[in-house]
């Protein structure tokens, strides 16, 4: 982890040193931020051993800690207004209290780190990242948390081993099945870099993304809140390990004619289908960067799109909305598109031409508000670090 001294603005750090401040009276023992990410290719492919193309984003989480007084562990999500209150150590289960959501994320990641050895302990949250949009807020909590629990207990704090401990919170506390993408890219981001993850062997292998001259990714917000422990998440899995016990093997290692061949529902075809395809995908996408193609970038975009709608059943019409307006502005300054995260609501990416990034957005604007009578919120990301310590 690198640290950084930053100050030429208010970032969700600065907030996070002065909530904290102002919440229990002192300064906080250790900072630490972790940005949320955006998967550029390779959905729903993380939790069967595939491959996935995501990159850390400028929008950022950032955790306070110090020891907590009189013998209490108090959690803040300042952005929120919410707080939850512990006698002594922070509890070591899942609270299991539904307005208390928010704290099994920090909860699971206290216990996966291993715990503050007895210390009652203060955390504070604030965040950049909206929430539900599908750009892995939880995950960069989570991560932030994982490194400052590491520097501030001195233990081991490698990207692989903050990502695991995050994923552990997903499953053991939040009751998300989720692969480890989310987490593994927001602790190891690189500035102006895509990194392509291996899941099997969590290998990462850096990818340059096109420069701000050739090209923007435009984030628009479908609007619609979606939270992968509702379900449909874990369904998905559930279908995608089906097919592996069937095949007696990966879908990492399957192919479309195996996968036609086995003894599955058409569902579960469908799914798996997906899965196979869209690890060429990645690949695929990885050649288009690294030949400066993004017209061909942009196809596979908007073919991982059409797949994740129609064959893996995971997007929404507000997002089909936004990827069809991308997808008519092909040769107008739009490369292409399509929803990115879990599915059932959050975002889509765009890939725009810098010169047309404000006609794209306007257009967009325009339909979708024609749609739904409102206009959806979107920003620009750009590739960035990863996990950091904030002096």
């Amino acid at each position: 982890m690198t640290r950084t001294t930053d100050s030429s603005h208010q970032t969700a750090a600065d907030r996070a040193r002065s909530a904290f401040l102002d919440r229990f009276g002192e300064s906080p023992a250790c900072v630490a931020s972790a940005p949320g990410r955006v998967n550029l290719i390779g959905e729903h492919v993380d939790y069967t051993e595939g491959l996935v193309l995501p990159f850390a984003i400028d929008p950022r989480a950032a955790i306070a800690i110090g020891i907590g007084a009189d013998d209490r562990s108090v959690f803040v999500a300042d952005d929120l207004g919410v707080s939850v209150e512990y006698p002594g150590a922070p509890i070591t289960a899942p609270d299991p209290t539904p307005d208390h959501r928010f704290a099994n994320h920090l909860l699971g990641v206290l216990h996966a780190a291993g715990g503050t050895g007895g210390q009652p302990l203060n955390v504070l949250v604030t965040s950049d990242i909206p929430i539900g949009a599908g750009l892995s807020s939880s995950a960069a909590v989570e991560v932030a948390l994982a490194a400052a629990v590491a520097s501030f207990f001195d233990r081991p704090a490698d990207h692989h081993t903050l990502a695991r401990q995050a994923q552990a919170a997903e499953h053991e506390f939040v009751g998300t099945p989720c692969g480890i993408m989310d987490m593994l890219v927001s602790a190891a981001g690189i500035e102006g870099k895509a990194l392509r993850i291996d899941c099997r062997d969590l290998h990462l292998t850096p990818v340059k993304m096109p420069s701000a001259e050739e090209a923007v990714v435009l984030i628009v917000d479908s609007g619609v809140t979606h939270r992968l422990s509702d379900g449909g998440y874990a369904d998905r899995r559930d279908s995608c390990e089906r097919v592996q016990a069937v095949l007696s093997g990966s879908l990492r290692d399957a192919s479309i004619e195996s996968i036609a061949d086995a003894d599955l529902t058409e569902r579960d075809r469908r799914r798996a289908t997906h899965v196979v395809q869209e690890n060429a995908r990645v690949d695929d996408a990885v050649a288009a960067l690294e030949a400066g193609d993004l017209h061909r970038l942009g196809e596979i975009l908007l073919d991982g799109h059409r797949s994740l709608r129609d064959l893996f059943e995971v997007s929404i019409p507000e997002l089909d909305c936004i990827v069809d307006t991308a997808a008519d502005l092909r040769g107008d300054g739009c490369f292409g598109a399509r929803m990115t995260g879990g599915g059932f609501g959050g975002s889509a990416i765009l890939l725009v031409s810098s010169p047309a990034i404000e006609h794209v957005r306007q257009t967009i604007e325009r339909r979708f508000a024609d749609a739904y009578g409102r206009i959806p919120t979107s920003m620009m990301v750009h590739a960035c670090q990863g996990v950091r310590l904030e002096s």
